[in-house]
């Protein structure tokens, strides 16, 4: 990471997305990476890693002995497996752990009561004189990294520990969103030593807020989270541009006109209903109010018809077809009785995945979103939020919007859209290409397509 002179030798500058690295395929080294491209150990001097599901021995063997590295995951997990899922979280602080295999283990706060669970996969890489900061949807599992794709965002810093940089909105909401995680404060402090000036990416994030019948989340630092963050990043980076995001003022509903058609990528799903489904979109246009304004108004804004989501998920069909093997569905996670709710879930936005590598699950959390008449702009959403309500959370009109997990991911803004093909689009980011692990395409299901269950 660093040249010979002692001057950082920055990979990712500018911010890129990436997909992680596949077995027995052709993969692009323009567009792939794998744990160990990502972390190039050699020169890493330490390391904070946050994960819902980790293989200790796993990833132990990533590292260095000599590298100090934080863990930030779920309490009550097994080194050296995958079980993180199915355990129940729930704490009533943050603690930090015994050390496994060299990791110093931290765990969240979690209010009492409920099935809360940290989901957020990111990570900041010190190397002599730069920092790497990366966001994404890969667990620190071996599968995560080898047969079901996900998509990483990473960008490199410069770092310098004997100057203190200005902050900036990057600085300060990468900085709350780490205490959030109860990220030890010596490792925040550590942001002060970075210039994080060429950031042009916006953090959204989640935390779990209790209140469903058990105890109340003591600490909340970042102004917003979820769905309500993301309308404020939205109207932030539209600027001059707001008439495509469907209005000349994003900050008032008076004359909006939706506009967005939105592509949500992920590998679970959860209940939820139309009245989810709209005030989702309402906030992806950049309203950050619409929590404040009553349902009959949000309907009016946009009635059933006019809500543009297609919900990317995984059929049956895919899983028993995937190159690996069918298990690999066990990380596609949809229950057969939520599913079966007809009045409530919305089946008719289901679409299919299409993966760029035939024969493979995407486990990636994607939002691809357009706006205008020439859908020809827009942002992307590249993180750990499922396209869930527990993720994004659920707006309730008099009471704070209601979270279950701790999420993280980032916003792209200002993407732009190419036509490919008919039915295949192609995605840049300041004329850069945003390579992501599903393509482009509008496929919703047909009568006989039906969505993974989860056993």
């Amino acid at each position: 990471m660093d040249s010979d002179d002692g001057r950082p030798l920055l990979r990712f500058p500018h911010g890129a997305v990436r997909v992680t690295e596949m077995l027995g395929v052709d993969n692009d080294p323009e567009e792939t990476v794998s744990l160990a491209d990502i972390l190039e150990a050699a020169s890493l001097k330490q390391a904070l890693v946050t994960s819902f599901l980790v293989d200790d021995e796993w990833l132990a063997g990533h590292f260095r002995d000599s590298t100090p590295v934080t863990l930030v995951t779920n309490p009550d997990t097994t080194s050296n497996s995958n079980s993180g899922r199915g355990s129940n979280p729930a704490h009533t602080a943050a603690s930090c752990g015994s050390t496994s295999r060299r990791f110093r283990r931290v765990h969240p706060e979690f209010p009492k009561g409920g099935f809360q669970i940290m989901h957020s996969k990111i990570m900041l890489l010190f190397y002599a004189r730069s920092l790497r900061f990366v966001a994404g949807s890969a667990n620190l599992i071996p599968d995560d990294w080898s047969v079901m794709q996900n998509s990483l965002f990473v960008q490199d810093f410069r770092l310098d520990r004997r100057a203190v940089f200005p902050g900036n909105e990057f600085s300060f909401s990468l900085a709350y969103a780490l205490h959030d995680l109860s990220v030890p404060a010596e490792i925040v402090a550590l942001l002060n030593n970075v210039d994080f000036s060429a950031a042009r990416i916006r953090i959204v994030t989640s935390v779990p807020t209790g209140g469903g019948g058990g105890g109340v989340r003591r600490n909340m630092n970042m102004p917003s989270y979820g769905m309500e963050r993301l309308a404020e990043v939205v109207a932030d980076a539209a600027g001059d541009s707001t008439a495509d995001l469907g209005g000349a003022d994003l900050k008032t509903p008076a004359g909006f006109q939706p506009t967005a058609r939105l592509l949500c990528v992920g590998s679970s799903l959860g209940q939820m209903d139309t009245k989810w489904l709209r005030d989702f979109y309402l906030c992806a246009h950049g309203l950050p109010d619409i929590p404040k304004t009553s349902l009959g108004a949000r309907e009016k804004l946009v009635p059933d018809d006019l809500i543009d989501i297609g919900i990317g998920f995984h059929t049956q069909e895919d899983v028993e077809g995937c190159r690996y093997s069918a298990q690999c569905g066990s990380y596609i996670m949809l229950s057969s009785q939520v599913y079966g709710d007809e009045r409530e879930f919305p089946r008719s936005s289901l679409c299919r995945v299409v993966p760029r590598v035939d024969g493979t699950l995407v486990h990636a959390k994607a939002i691809v979103a357009r706006f205008g008449e020439k859908q020809n702009r827009g942002w992307v959403y590249v993180g750990s939020h499922n396209f869930t309500p527990a993720a994004w959370g659920r707006l309730r009109i008099g009471h704070a919007t209601y979270f279950n997990n701790y999420e993280f991911g980032v916003v792209l803004p200002n993407t732009q859209y190419t036509r490919v093909t008919t039915e295949e689009t192609a995605v840049s980011w300041d004329s850069e290409n945003i390579p992501l692990p599903f393509r482009l395409v509008w496929q919703p299901y047909s009568r006989s397509d039906v969505p993974h269950f989860s056993k």
